[in-house]
Order: structure tokens, then sequence, then C-alpha cells
């Protein structure tokens, strides 16, 4: 072979060892081991909270997907998530005793349960007292408490909601509870919201959320000098507060990569760093 056939055949040789892979391979991207579609529901006071800790996570791992977040309320959260229905749950109450044991509970902060009016009422703070007569029916006009001369119109959640036992377990810890008898009883914090903002008289019990902090027409009061926000929420100063969780399955081995994953992320310093932000 002439120097000059040789040159080419081993230009032509280093082509194809180049085109195959060679020394320096390209190499595919291994896929993420806790890539997936993963579900959760729960209680809607604590979606503030979920959604950041989710979407950090889904940044570092774009391939597990969440869906889901229905506010089912709490007490479906723990229900679903023990009987394996759902990944994840997450409630806004500490558990019942009947529901100890059925799942494990990860700490995600805290939410505040606010009392708001329609922003075209003159009141802007109440007292503990006040509050609780309105909603009992002792005090049945707003002239009775600063504003004007119309009659309240009070809207309460319904009795399994983590909303109506914070509430009552601030205003109104002594049992029964009898509350006004022209109460309107209203489910969701959506109807609650609604209520407010088409009826300027009313009264109702909210989760202080994103939704409620942003609804038009609706604002929420100050009591006993606190105000409603989410400053005072955070540094546990506004009175009626109550906490936050993720639930799991008490079983590790039921626990999907992805899940176990997220839930050490949660309590890891990074997760508690976006918590600390809230």
């Amino acid at each position: 072979m002439t120097l000059l056939r040789k040159s080419l055949y081993l230009a032509l040789l280093a082509l194809l060892v180049a085109s195959c892979g060679g020394a320096n391979p390209i190499v595919k991207p291994t896929d993420d081991p806790l890539g997936g579609t993963y579900t959760l529901k729960g209680g809607g006071g604590a979606l503030d909270n979920v959604r950041p800790l989710t979407t950090a996570f889904h940044d570092l791992h774009p391939t597990v997907i969440w869906t889901g977040f229905d506010d089912v309320g709490s007490d479906a959260g723990v229900s679903l998530t023990a009987s394996g229905n759902v990944d994840l749950g997450f409630i806004s109450r500490d558990l019942r005793a009947a529901e100890k044991g059925t799942v494990e509970t990860i700490s995600i902060g805290s939410s505040g349960t606010g009392v708001g009016v329609n922003t075209a009422n003159p009141v802007k703070a109440l007292t503990k007292d006040q509050v609780a007569k309105i909603f009992t029916g002792q005090i049945t006009n707003w002239k009775d408490v600063g504003g004007t001369d119309t009659p309240i119109r009070v809207l309460l959640r319904e009795p399994e909601s983590s909303t109506r036992s914070a509430f009552e377990g601030y205003f109104l810890p002594t049992k029964p509870v009898v509350y006004s008898k022209d109460a309107i009883e209203v489910f969701q914090i959506t109807e609650t919201l609604k209520a407010i903002s088409s009826f300027q008289n009313s009264i109702g019990m909210m989760t202080m959320n994103k939704t409620a902090y942003d609804t038009n027409g609706v604002r929420m009061l100050t009591i006993d000098n606190v105000a409603a926000t989410s400053v005072t929420v955070a540094n546990g100063t506004y009175p009626i507060l109550r906490k936050l969780y993720f639930v799991s399955n008490t079983d590790p081995a039921k626990l999907r990569p992805g899940i176990k994953a997220f839930l050490d992320f949660v309590k890891g310093p990074e997760g508690q760093k976006i918590l600390a932000g809230l």
C-alpha cells in the first residue's frame, strides 16, 4: 500500500469509528427513575403550601407529573390516601383519633381561618365575643357592631369542614354549638366567597388562602386587633390557626419512588426553605 493510499485508508477508518460512537459515543440521557404521574387530593386549605413544593420538585424532575389537586376535604384526603386511591393526600387539620395510625403525616406549615365580609361593609374589625354573638344570633344587625342599619346574613361551612371546626374551636368552644336560626350553610370556600361578594350584609368563615385574599368584593376582618393576613399567619400572631400536613401511606413499601423522594425533599433543606418563605 502506497503512503497516499495508507493515509486515505486511515482517514476513512477514523471517520467510520467516529460515526459509530468510537471513543466518544453520544450517550442517551438515562430516564429519571422517579418519573411518572402522581395524584394528590385533600383539603383546600393546604393548597397554597402544596403547590410551591410540587412545582419545585417538578422543576428538579421534569418527568414527575402531578395531577389532581382536588379540594375534596381533609376527611377524604385521609381516607383516599389510606385506601391507596391517591398517591398523596393533604389536610388542613390535625388527625382525628380514629385516623391516627391509618396514615403518616408531614407538617407543611399553618393556615388561618378568617371571618370575611363584603368590601362595602364599613366594619373592618370585630372581637372574639362579637363574632360569637353574630354567628349564634345574639347580634343580628350590623349597627350593633359599628356598621349600617342592616340585618346580618350569616354563612356557615358544612359541619365536616376543617374551616368550621377551627372556627368553632376558637369562637364557640362550648358544645353543643347553636347557630343563628337564619344562618345559611354553604359548601366549599368558592361558594362562601361568591355569596359574600354578592350580598353586602353577609359574613362568613373561610380559609385564609390566596383565593380568599384575591377575591374581589371580599375583605377579611381584623380579629381582636390582629389583622387577618398571610404575614400574621406565618409569624403565628393571628389567633385562629390550624396545622397543614401531607398524609401518606403508613407502609413504606407501598410508597412509589417519586412520592418517597418528594417527601424526603419536603423534609430536607430545599423544601423547608420553600415553606419558610410562604
